[in-house]
């Protein structure tokens, strides 16, 4: 792994704003350099160009491709946080049993994403507290 000052976070969401602003969060709390990319297929070319040490993973409804992105992340060695709006243990469960090394919620606090984002790099699992309340 990189020093932690030259760690490379790819945020993948299909809002640019929303990707924009954890790039601030993530950038302001000193995690690491974030690239950016708004589905599937730009996720994995810019796994293969940049080589990222952890990507944020949001899960869209209805479709599966954020679990197959998780699924080919893992595959390339990729430690994947998701970061979702859903709190469902279906959606959990789902994102773990594709590989996912943590879940986190987007309603956790700046520092607590920054946190998690840490925690998996070194090599963590983690499930924020509202994720894990599903799961009793």
């Amino acid at each position: 792994m990189r020093a932690r000052e030259s760690r490379r976070i790819l945020l993948v969401d299909d809002h640019a704003a929303l990707r924009h602003g954890l790039a601030l969060v993530l950038t302001e709390e000193g995690v690491g350099e974030c690239r950016e990319a708004g589905g599937r297929e730009e996720a994995l070319g810019a796994a293969s160009s940049e080589r990222p040490d952890l990507a944020l993973v949001d899960l869209s409804p209805g479709t599966d491709d954020a679990l197959e992105l998780v699924a080919d992340l893992r595959a390339r060695n990729i430690p994947v946080l998701v970061c979702s709006m859903h709190e469902d243990a279906v959606y959990v469960r789902r994102a773990l049993a594709a590989g996912a090394r943590g879940y986190i919620t987007k309603r956790e606090a700046p520092r607590d994403l920054a946190r998690a984002v840490r925690d998996v790099m070194e090599g963590w699992m983690l499930i924020s507290p509202r994720a894990a309340e599903g799961l009793r």
